[in-house]
């Protein structure tokens, strides 16, 4: 007010009608300034679901007074959608992402206005089941779901070379009730990754999160160095055996090894493709 009183001292008006009209002007000015600055507020809208191979549209409104769009940004699983946002309707198709995998998204818009999903049924899953956990535990993977349909299996897949390969196939119970599975994993010194893929009885399928982990073993120890029937190893472990003559006479993957059924003598064994070591069967 002291500002205002100043300002109008400044300009000296010369009736009350100019003193009104002028503070009239000011008091417009700081509405709209503040309007402005208002309306550069942002917040968030979340949609989830799982990309089922079509296209999502979005509405994006248009201020005219303050010649904005409403969406500023968008990104899918925390990754930014390189999109042009200076349009009415904005185009999702899920580039590089697999039929059937979860998705979050989150649409940064001005506080003013709203987003609209046109076609929101694009990413909802009309399905109970759910994928409750997923764990990795020495050379076993675990995992648990509920909400399973009759007919349903999974498949266990893993990432190899650039391409998701499948390593083992589970019946589902195809219970409503939360049920827990295993897969014994034959692991490689390194980097693996695995998922989980859920099958319907009528094609329809849904990922489980991927599994990262890096496997670098402790080396085998077996004994006794001499024996009649069984070796007995520090962990689980894939072996392969051979006679002094170098033939593969016995492999396999386990804690425990029965040898009794080879002849006597002198033999080599392989942990895991290395590791060897020397025992002899009595």
């Amino acid at each position: 007010m002291v500002v205002i009183c100043s300002i109008i001292f400044l300009f000296n008006f010369k009736t009350f009608t100019e003193v009104s009209r002028f503070v009239s002007k000011i008091a417009l000015i700081l509405v709209l300034a503040g309007f402005h600055l208002y309306g550069q507020e942002k917040t968030a809208t979340h949609l989830a679901g799982v990309y089922k191979g079509k296209t999502l549209f979005i509405q994006n409104p248009y201020n005219p007074k303050l010649k904005t769009f409403c969406v500023s940004s968008i990104a899918i699983n925390g990754q930014a959608l390189n999109v042009p946002y200076d349009r009415t309707a904005i185009k999702i198709d899920f580039n590089n992402l697999d039929e059937y995998t979860p998705v979050s998204i989150e649409i940064k818009h001005d506080s003013l206005c709203k987003p609209i999903i046109i076609n929101p049924d694009a990413i909802q899953f009309y399905s109970t089941f759910s994928f409750e956990s997923i764990s990795f535990d020495d050379s076993v993977m675990t995992w648990s779901a509920h909400g399973e349909h009759e007919g349903s299996y999974y498949l266990v897949e893993k990432y190899d070379l650039g391409i998701w390969r499948e390593v083992d196939t589970v019946q589902a119970t195809g219970s409503f009730g939360e049920d827990t599975y295993q897969h014994y994993l034959k692991v490689e010194e390194g980097a693996n990754k695995y998922r989980i893929k859920y099958v319907k009885a009528n094609g329809e399928y849904l990922y489980s999160r991927e599994l990262d982990f890096h496997y670098y073993p402790e080396p085998v120890i077996f004994r006794p160095a001499q024996t009649a029937t069984m070796l007995t190893l520090s962990r689980t472990a894939n072996y392969d055996i051979y006679d002094a003559g170098g033939t593969l006479v016995l492999s396999g993957q386990g804690n425990t090894i029965d040898v009794s059924k080879l002849p006597s003598g002198d033999y080599v064994i392989y942990f895991d493709k290395k590791d060897p070591g020397v025992f002899k069967r009595q």
